[in-house]
């Protein structure tokens, strides 16, 4: 049996519906779960506050650090949000992989090349590199984002990064991107209306790759956060680059041509519609995790067998993908 669609029922199936992005849902399989290997290379100094040393490597795992502590001149008690000039830096925090060193860790499930990863990017990595705040200023727990800019210079500490499928097979990113590089992690939103932090940043949404260290000389802390869009921040990387279809593993290693030793905090897959946690619905034409009528619109543009109309049916409203 077929069925016509009307130009009335075309015309009214076409009515707009907006929806809101949903606010990032926290999921443990998001990020790096395990740690393969780690080998403690040369240089790896120790936390001056808890005096430990940066050789965690289980510190690497889940979500990167949202808040961290004051330093000496803070107070070890005082919890202080990680931004763009002061990142996480606790022994607790992040692992150094030092110099001749490297870390090996393991996502649970396969990190794909989805086509709809914002940016094409797939993983991102999160270390704590940061910016120098401008005329030599310091940040500390009373300054206000919107006032503190940044000038003269950006700590980096940059790592090799390579991928594998079975932890066997490696497959380096040969000049760059790089671990501990831009952009610094940013741990929440800044509301400037309240002058308060606000919601937590993304740290699986990542930030436009056409921005760089240089697009924000003289710029404050809060319209670096702003230009993040919504991300966390993080240096992401893009699997495809490099001819494959996914990965699970993720090595880092120092790059001896780079100034200090690189630190890691967490790696994160890149959340996107289609991807292992959010799968295209049946019914789902429009390839937007939703069924609904603009997968109606699609059918409505042709004669349909009344199969195709019963598929949306049967899961119609379903979503996947930033449903709220």
């Amino acid at each position: 049996m077929r069925v016509k669609i009307t130009n009335t029922a075309v015309a009214l199936i076409l009515l707009h519906f907006a929806t809101m992005a949903a606010a990032y849902d926290y999921n443990a399989n998001d990020f790096a779960a395990e740690v393969v290997s780690y080998t403690e290379g040369t240089g790896v100094g120790f936390d001056i506050i808890s005096l430990e040393l940066y050789n965690q490597p289980e510190t690497a795992l889940g979500r990167p650090t949202l808040e961290t502590t004051g330093d000496l001149n803070i107070g070890p008690e005082i919890s202080m949000v990680v931004v763009p000039v002061y990142p996480a830096w606790r022994a607790f925090e992040v692992v150094t992989i030092g110099t001749g060193g490297e870390l090996i860790l393991r996502f649970n499930h396969p990190v794909g090349n989805d086509e709809n990863n914002l940016y094409g990017i797939d993983f991102i990595i999160f270390g704590n590199s940061r910016w120098r705040i401008e005329d030599g200023g310091s940040w500390g727990l009373e300054s206000n984002p919107e006032t503190v800019t940044v000038g003269g210079g950006f700590y980096t500490e940059q790592g090799v990064v390579s991928v594998s499928q079975d932890g066997n097979d490696w497959y380096e990113f040969p000049s760059g991107p790089y671990a501990d590089d831009f952009a610094p992690t940013a741990g929440y939103k800044w509301d400037r209306v309240n002058d308060v932090w606000a919601e937590e940043l993304d740290p699986t949404r990542p930030v436009d790759p056409n921005l760089s260290i240089g697009c924000f000389e003289g710029n404050s802390v809060a319209a670096i956060i702003d230009a993040y869009d919504g991300s966390a921040g993080g240096t992401g990387f893009d699997i495809g680059t490099l001819g494959l279809e996914w990965i699970q593993y993720v090595r880092i290693k120092d790059d001896v041509l780079s100034p200090g030793t690189t630190e890691v905090d967490a790696i994160a897959d890149v959340s996107c519609c289609g991807d292992y946690r959010h799968p295209y619905p049946a019914g789902d034409l429009n390839g937007d995790c939703r069924v609904n009528l603009h997968d109606f619109v699609i059918i409505a543009a042709d004669w349909v067998d009344i199969s195709d109309v019963s598929v949306l049916a049967d899961n119609w409203l379903e979503c996947t993908w930033e449903c709220e």
